[in-house]
């Protein structure tokens, strides 16, 4: 724009108005204050003053236009007492998002919408690599997907592509079941299971979090630290921002650990069971001998 537009008319767009300052304060200020409004196809608007309401994720709630009115108008969910502050939702969104567009985490473990992205990838020495690579692509999928885990739990989709990726040669005719369940476009929309490779898949689940775990652990203890010289302006700021990105971390870690925990208990639960039904089996045979 200032090579097509702004430089041609300097006196329609003054350099001291128009430059990348003033455009990243417009930017910010759209990401931070903007209203979607789902009454009108999800279009944005600039609400003064409606903008100062404050995020919960307990609230459902929301900012939309009122064709009756024609305001912008909010009906809350519950009753207030006088001097009480009043909730909406910016929507149903992790604490990563919260931060990319409006500047703030929630204090951990308050929002239940939190997530955070595990990569699962396949294996290029596995012997079906080429036969699972193209049931994938066929729904649109790559050798490498992230899924959000939420502390609750984690999607059926991340399941099936786990499930693809432990899956032996013997069990290539469910390839393609798989990556569709994968994509979420399989027909039936049921949740699949293959019993004889529950273990592994856990196991590879499992096995998933933990480099991430590290990454993680690494920049919250402070590994990643910066010793460049800025001003004191600068200084507070940046301290802001990797306080804002530390408190991220330890929620997104949260929910890692939570992840471990859960999978942890079904394989120790899946393998008791293994050992208890091989100690009968053996007791049984010594008693017919």
């Amino acid at each position: 724009m200032r090579a097509r537009i702004f430089s041609k008319h300097p006196d329609l767009f003054p350099e001291k108005i128009y430059n990348m300052e003033t455009f990243m304060w417009s930017f910010g200020i759209l990401f931070s204050r903007l209203v979607r409004l789902p009454s009108m196809d999800e279009n944005v608007a600039l609400v003064p003053w409606a903008d100062m309401l404050n995020h919960s994720s307990e609230v459902e709630t929301f900012l939309d236009y009122d064709k009756s009115s024609l305001g912008i108008v909010f009906t809350t969910d519950r009753s207030y007492q006088p001097g009480e502050q009043v909730f909406i939702s910016y929507g149903k969104k992790s604490n990563g998002e919260l931060l990319l567009s409006y500047g703030f985490v929630p204090k951990e473990g308050s929002n239940p919408n939190d997530s955070v992205e595990l990569a699962l990838s396949l294996n290029k020495s596995d012997k079906c690599y080429k036969e699972k690579l193209e049931a994938l692509r066929r729904y649109n999928l790559s050798e490498s997907e992230r899924f959000p885990l939420q502390v609750k739990g984690w999607p059926v989709e991340m399941m099936a592509y786990a499930y693809l990726v432990v899956s032996p040669p013997s069990m290539s005719q469910y390839f393609g079941e798989m990556a569709a369940a994968a994509s979420n476009k399989n027909s039936s929309k049921t949740r699949i299971s293959y019993p004889e490779i529950e273990e592994e898949t856990l196991q590879f689940i499992l096995d998933s979090c933990e480099p991430s775990i590290s990454k993680y652990t690494k920049f919250i203890e402070g590994q990643g630290d910066d010793l460049i010289s800025v001003n004191a302006k600068q200084a507070n700021r940046r301290l802001l921002l990797k306080q804002l990105a530390r408190d991220l971390c330890t929620s997104e870690r949260r929910i890692l650990y939570r992840t471990q925990y859960i999978l942890r208990r079904r394989l120790r639960d899946m393998r008791g069971g293994e050992l208890r039904a091989l100690t009968l089996f053996n007791g049984l045979r010594k008693l017919f001998k």
